[in-house]
């Protein structure tokens, strides 16, 4: 009796084993396509680019400091001749606080000016652009920062 049991059981494993498979290949099948026909992947997090742009004077004189190293995430770049600067990094899409630090690189040839840092708040952030699906698009803030010359 018992090897009636064992035969029946394992007939009805794989015979499970077996739907279940089938279901699970028809089912991974269907995929999402981009306007172009390519292939989209159906996983991730919805993310987008938050951007911080402005510029770097003197405390002092209010003058445009260039040259100075301004650095969020993994993003880094240098302020040119009018002070300006701008650095972006991809992110989750909500609610997200960037640290940005400015590092006065070139010593006293514009001046010596201390490190400064600070925390760029993107509350409640909309978007612009974005494809509709786990690209969210962009945002962006302007921040202006005045360094203190160094002591």
């Amino acid at each position: 009796m018992t090897k009636i049991k064992k035969g029946f059981f394992r007939g009805y494993n794989a015979l499970i084993a077996a739907l279940l498979s089938l279901l699970g290949f028809t089912t991974a099948c269907e995929q999402s396509v981009d306007e172009y026909g390519a292939p989209m992947p159906e996983y991730g997090a919805p993310s987008a680019e938050f951007i911080v742009k402005g510029s770097v004077k003197s405390a002092v004189t209010s003058s445009n400091i260039p040259n100075i190293k301004v650095k969020m995430g993994y993003d880094s770049t240098q302020t040119d001749a009018q002070g300006r600067y701008e650095v972006s990094t991809r992110a989750f899409a909500g609610d997200q606080t960037f640290l940005v630090t400015f590092e006065d690189i070139d010593g006293a040839e514009n001046g010596a000016f201390a490190d400064a840092d600070t925390n760029v708040v993107f509350e409640d952030p909309q978007f612009t652009g974005g494809d509709g699906n786990w690209d969210q698009g962009q945002t962006q803030k302007e921040i202006n920062i005045r360094l203190n010359p160094e002591e």
